[in-house]
């Protein structure tokens, strides 16, 4: 069975594979100091979820943006699971061409997600992640990675602003009924939800008339549920696209082993 490790600054999603089939998932919040032994109780509650539990995970995929925690992963994996976990990078061979200036720039989960949309909904293909910062990945028609955008996630940006401003209060992120807020937590959230469904639909036509070619676009991230629905431009939305990225990882892997 397969391990996989989506570790970004707001949360860490792991999900446990047999074959192609997701057994079991779960969500939790990133924990910078998160020890080898915690991360251990985390896997061995989500692995009760599957029968023989955590004695049947022979492999582990991580992508992590923490580096923090990619340490952890990787004493855990070592010291609890017996076995060296593949760590993706921006450097690993998976059959999705980086062009960019420097490909070392690139996040690991950005070439994870280019690569599960890629494999899901053939090219061009613009992924949009919806976590601590919103992100655009591209890949053209010839498969090959691009480039991208990164724009503050929703949550941050909202953060900020309730920071900054003294007599704004935080809202609950819900799409108010009508455009034109009557009361300033309508406003906000009319603001902060709404402007966020046009940016992305006006970023993503700005992308494919320079791509050339309009395709897929897909929605993923802990928020894309909320958001992705209200925007034209999102064909698909799938909160577990990094995860079949790393299923894909990890097939490649094994067949270059």
């Amino acid at each position: 069975m397969l391990l996989a490790i989506d570790a970004g600054n707001t949360n860490v999603v792991l999900g446990i594979f047999e074959e192609d089939e997701c057994l079991a998932t779960m969500r939790i919040a990133t924990r910078r100091d998160a020890t080898a032994d915690e991360i251990s109780l985390v896997v061995g509650h989500l692995a009760r979820r599957i029968e023989g539990g955590a004695a049947r995970i022979t492999r582990t995929v991580v992508c992590s943006v923490v580096p923090s925690l990619t340490r952890s992963f990787e004493a855990f994996a070592r010291e609890e699971l017996g076995h060296e976990p593949l760590i993706v990078n921006g450097q690993c061979d998976l059959g999705v061409p980086v062009r960019l200036d420097d490909p070392r720039e690139i996040g690991a989960d950005r070439i994870v997600n280019a690569l599960a949309a890629k494999h899901a909904f053939g090219t061009p293909v613009v992924v949009v992640d919806l976590g601590t910062a919103t992100t655009f990945d591209c890949v053209d028609a010839s498969g090959a990675y691009i480039g991208g955008i990164i724009v503050p996630g929703v949550e941050t940006s909202a953060e900020e602003l309730f920071r900054r401003a003294a007599r704004l209060t935080k809202v609950d992120l819900t799409f108010p009924p009508v455009v034109i807020g009557r009361n300033t937590r309508d406003s906000l959230r009319s603001g902060i939800l709404r402007g966020t469904v046009g940016m992305i639909d006006a970023l993503v036509a700005q992308i494919w008339e320079e791509i050339g070619k309009k395709g897929t676009a897909v929605a993923t991230g802990g928020l894309a549920p909320l958001i992705g629905p209200h925007c034209r431009s999102i064909d698909q939305v799938d909160v577990n696209l990094t995860l079949q990225g790393l299923l894909l990882v990890d097939r490649i892997g094994r067949k270059k082993a």
